[in-house]
């Protein structure tokens, strides 16, 4: 039951953070919800799964190529969308190497 609790709280916690840096407290606009929602779910996937790193450093180039898809296109909008989803996830992935970086002296 605890352990149920505390994971509740670290869910809460952390979609109140992504909530305050990607949407500042405002739901108006269903895109910086489903950002939040992912990032949340990404940041609890990189706590519960380490090695998963590399996969979400893959998806967010993935979600830049599209983004630069959609800009040629003229689809600034969705570019942005996929833009700032690319680098929220390389954000979020990248602070997960820190450490590693961080021990063998390279920053």
């Amino acid at each position: 039951m605890k352990k149920a609790i505390k994971k509740i709280a670290l869910y809460l916690f952390i979609f109140g953070f992504f909530l305050m840096l990607n949407a500042g407290f405002k739901l108006d606009s269903l895109d910086s919800l489903f950002q939040t929602l992912f990032f949340t779910l990404i940041m609890l996937l990189l706590l519960s799964q380490p090695h998963l790193k590399k996969a979400f450093v893959i998806l967010s180039v993935i979600l830049f190529v599209i983004m630069v898809v959609f800009f040629i296109l003229n689809f600034i909008d969705t570019a942005n969308f996929f833009g700032s989803l690319g680098f929220g996830i390389l954000i979020i992935s990248g602070l997960f190497y820190l450490p590693k970086l961080l021990k063998y002296g390279h920053i």
